[in-house]
């Protein structure tokens, strides 16, 4: 009876800490489920939704666990109060078990906190604006990407194809020229393997079973027989780092510092020589060279493919579009000129589709998480230091007073009365703050140059002729479509 009488007391002392002692003090939002928090609530296919909904529900900011605690801004004005105006305060990235896991703590560019990451950012700045990034000797080597990404679909003579090898090929090698100086040939095994690992960790990496060995570590130890996803995260994630391993070596054999670097690879081993002597080379070391470039993959070939994939299936769903596409390329560009970004003022709507495709597709639908660096007041409500928190930019694409019929693909909307692209503010694919992805000004050239390119020389069909693809994202870290098929034909 005893016995019966303390366990039950236990349950329920459990039961009120997880669903009521933990929230005390913290925005409103879903009540979490004991173990999983709100995890298993959110929609896992279309999670933005979920989080925008609660938001009209809870308010701009709210609490919810996944499984940890994170307040989620969902309000625009919030965002620039929060992560702009009080940048340094919204710029720290939490501990987390997965970092420590595949990572061996927080490296790298994209999860570093403190002197490394304003020290590695800054050099890291530097250095790829030296190699193109945001400056126009960029461009050939972008449009020679583009260019053979052309021929590749123009091969398949009109027969239904998928489009991922081709945009895989393309924007992969635009990156591998950066990081590591040498491109792929196409069909290349070592890349077709080198992209496959990447589509695991990007599946894998906010599954909900990962994401409960925040708070559950030892779940690991039970793969198999649960089917946690785990032990293949971290097999991808090992072979990943092989990789680049191995790159790096291959340049420290070849490597003269008297000479100028030959790509981002060469720049860090530069900077690791002078740091070293400086009395800094704790903060550039080879670990956290590695993770840096798998950080420049994340950010810069990923989601630019999955953009561009989910441009195209816009297109076949809204045959109009296209054609106004071509009509404004033919009429500003012809069929033989390259384009340059120069031309950006001259293609409103291409610029205008570009913007309208970043917003309905969410390609990042969770945005990263920050940590406050500082107890801090948000809407109200005192918030201790450490505590993660994001900008849920996405929200704010999905927002009906913020854009007419969100739901519907209207590059027209970003298109003034006087037939100019307008630049909409609440349009964040890119996220915002300190911590805004550095690869933008890449993203942004690579997606006008191969997107322009498409338009200007293929013509993009339904494998039938009539029925469009259904536009169906698959659960990830990233929204991508569905792989689907399509015809593409020559433009004269």
């Amino acid at each position: 009876m005893l016995v019966g009488l303390v366990i039950g007391l236990l349950i329920a002392y459990y039961l009120y800490r997880e669903l009521y002692g933990k929230r005390k003090n913290l925005p409103p939002g879903p009540t979490p489920w004991p173990v999983a928090g709100n995890i298993l609530q959110l929609d896992q296919l279309y999670p933005e939704k979920t989080l925008f909904d609660w938001g009209k529900k809870y308010g701009p900011v709210f609490t919810v666990w996944l499984p940890l605690p994170m307040l989620v801004v969902n309000d625009y004005d919030l965002m620039k109060e929060t992560f702009l105006k009080q940048g340094d305060t919204f710029a720290g990235r939490p501990e987390l078990f997965i970092n420590r896991a595949l990572l061996k703590g927080n490296y790298g560019l994209f999860v570093t906190n403190g002197k490394m990451w304003r020290e590695n950012r800054r050099f890291s700045l530097h250095a790829l604006r030296d190699f193109g990034i945001g400056r126009n000797i960029l461009q050939p080597q972008i449009m020679d990407q583009a260019l053979q990404m052309i021929d590749l679909l123009h091969n398949s003579a009109g027969e239904p194809i998928t489009l991922l090898e081709p945009f895989t090929f393309g924007v992969a090698n635009v990156i591998n020229v950066l990081a590591f100086g040498y491109a792929w040939k196409v069909g290349d095994p070592e890349m077709l393997r080198f992209m496959k690992l990447f589509d695991v960790i990007l599946a894998l990496f906010q599954h909900p079973s990962i994401l409960l060995l925040e708070s559950y570590p030892w779940l690991r130890h039970f793969e198999p027989p649960l089917p946690i996803g785990f032990k293949r995260l971290n097999e991808a994630n090992d072979a990943f780092f092989k990789f680049i391993l191995d790159e790096i070596e291959k340049h420290k054999k070849t490597f003269n510092e008297d000479e100028p670097p030959r790509d981002y690879t060469d720049a860090y081993l530069l900077e690791m020589r002078k740091r070293q002597k400086e009395g800094e080379g704790d903060l550039f070391t080879e670990w956290q060279m590695a993770v840096s470039i798998g950080d420049l993959w994340g950010a810069g070939f990923a989601t630019t493919v999955a953009t561009l994939r989910f441009a195209i299936i816009y297109l076949l769903n809204n045959p109009l579009v296209q054609q106004k596409l071509q009509e404004e390329m033919d009429r500003v560009i012809g069929n033989e000129n390259e384009l340059t970004m120069d031309d950006q003022k001259r293609l409103p709507y291409l610029c205008a589709t570009i913007q309208e495709v970043q917003r309905v597709a969410n390609v990042v639908p969770i945005n990263v998480q920050h940590t406050v660096t500082e107890d801090v007041v948000v809407n109200g409500f005192l918030i201790p230091k450490d505590t993660q928190v994001i900008a849920q930019t996405p929200s704010l694409h999905l927002d009906e007073k913020l854009f007419d019929e969100p739901e519907k693909f209207m590059p027209e909307r970003f298109i003034d009365a006087d037939g100019h692209f307008v630049k909409n503010d609440h349009v964040l694919p890119f996220s915002i703050g300190k911590r805004a992805c550095m690869g933008e000004s890449l993203a942004r050239m690579e997606l006008f140059l191969f997107l322009g390119t498409l338009i200007q020389r293929c013509d993009f069909r339904t494998v039938d002729g009539v029925t469009p693809p259904l536009i169906v994202t698959q659960p990830g870290f990233l929204h991508t479509p569905v792989p689907y098929k399509c015809r593409v034909l020559p433009r004269k």
